[in-house]
């Protein structure tokens, strides 16, 4: 089976989920539920990406099983799809000098934070109709990237921590307008201190893995 096993804490909740691979079929996913629910998992996340069906058979399965169901995972570079950077590579992040397509984008230019909040709503909608209350999600940085951010003049001003904090919260934003007690998590990889106006919104929680 391929998936992801990991407890995630917040100061409200404790939750011991299996976060599923983009790359699961239906078949897998049922017998990932069924595993989950006879080893003492409590939660399931399925990937934002995709449009997954409340009719679903292993939805159906996860319900059953009174397991919760939330959404996302290290899916943050969805929120600007990359067929832009064709014609529009401002878009994106700088790395030394040049504009690059790949692993996430530049958070400070607010052309890329208008398209991250419509992307981030637009994925978020589609989730709902899954995710059990109170709905959580997670938007974390592309898995081994974690550092991977932008170096143009603008965001040069800001560590990958900030400017990851940056992008998440404008999505954050626009779930709150969704669903005003829905939760964010989102990930904290730097000791350096943030500046006072990258604080995180009211409605994130920092994402942790307990091995």
């Amino acid at each position: 089976m391929v998936f992801l096993t990991i407890k995630l804490y917040d100061m409200d909740m404790n939750r011991k989920r299996i976060f599923m691979d983009k790359k699961t079929t239906s078949g897998q996913r049922v017998d990932i539920v069924k595993w989950a629910a006879q080893n003492n998992y409590d939660t399931v996340v399925f990937p934002l990406n995709q449009n997954i069906k409340a009719k679903s058979e292993y939805i159906k399965l996860a319900k059953r099983y009174e397991l919760n169901i939330e959404a996302g995972g290290h899916e943050l570079s969805l929120l600007l799809p990359r067929r832009l950077f064709l014609f529009q590579p401002g878009l994106f992040r700088m790395e030394q000098g040049r504009r690059k397509s790949r692993r996430h984008f530049c958070p400070t230019n607010p052309k890329t934070t208008n398209i991250i909040a419509t992307q981030a709503a637009k994925l978020f909608a589609q989730s709902m109709q899954i995710v059990t209350q109170p709905r959580i999600f997670h938007l974390l940085p592309d898995q081994g990237h974690e550092s991977t951010w932008c170096s143009c003049p603008a965001c040069r001003a800001f560590s990958p921590a900030e400017q990851n904090t940056i992008a998440v919260n404008c999505a954050a934003d626009a779930l709150a307008k969704l669903d005003p007690e829905a939760k964010l998590s989102y990930m904290e990889f730097d000791t350096t201190p943030a500046s006072p106006g990258v604080a995180p919104r009211k409605n994130m929680f920092v994402y942790k893995e307990l091995l």
